[in-house]
């Protein structure tokens, strides 16, 4: 489970309070004190006032990351590949492209390493002579 950051909890739970008073409108008034014991909600926690957050997810990463080195942005595509490899250690084609995207962006010994530990995690895959072949190219140069 991931801790919430706190920009993460900024836009939560301040964004909501911050809209109302750009919009001229007041935010809700917590409700007054009662004796009983259960607790008051506070504003924020109305559903309507929550922004939806959707826990991580290493395809949707990849999806995101692919696009970015689409166009040509490893800068943007790394961080990205590097999360995805961290949620779903298990997911080979978060850790091809992030030593794809360490190959492109010119950082050979990144490259390599990932190569390496894609190697570890799936000895046995398809294309582990591919790899092979390529960390040797790498290592030449």
């Amino acid at each position: 489970m991931r801790r919430i950051t706190p920009f993460l909890a900024l836009i939560v739970f301040a964004l909501p309070a911050w809209s109302a008073s750009q919009s001229g409108q007041t935010p809700p008034a917590s409700p007054p004190s009662s004796s009983s014991s259960k607790p008051a909600n506070p504003p924020h926690a109305h559903p309507r006032d929550i922004a939806t957050f959707a826990p991580p997810n290493a395809e949707k990463d990849v999806d995101v990351a692919t696009y970015y080195m689409h166009k040509g942005d490893m800068n943007a595509a790394i961080p990205r590949l590097q999360e995805a490899v961290q949620l779903k250690p298990k997911y080979a084609k978060a850790r091809l492209l992030l030593a794809e995207a360490y190959e492109k962006d010119h950082d050979k010994d990144s490259a390599v390493t990932t190569y390496q530990d894609y190697l570890k995690v799936f000895p046995n895959a398809s294309d582990a002579n591919k790899i092979r072949k390529k960390i040797e190219k790498l290592q030449e140069r």
